[in-house]
């Protein structure tokens, strides 16, 4: 699994949607019920991290 992930161990919302299968409205909805938190870069984009 930890080939998903750039040299950082991060993969972004889209990358992780691609390989499980759920769907990026989903994860933005389990972050708002604090399923997930994911990190954030600089320009806002939301990174998950291993």
């Amino acid at each position: 699994m930890a080939d998903f992930f750039d040299e950082d161990g991060c993969m972004r919302i889209g990358e992780l949607s691609t390989r499980t299968g759920v769907s990026v409205r989903s994860l933005r909805y389990y972050e708002q019920q604090l399923l997930v938190e994911p990190q954030r870069t600089s320009a806002g984009h939301r990174i998950y991290v291993i």
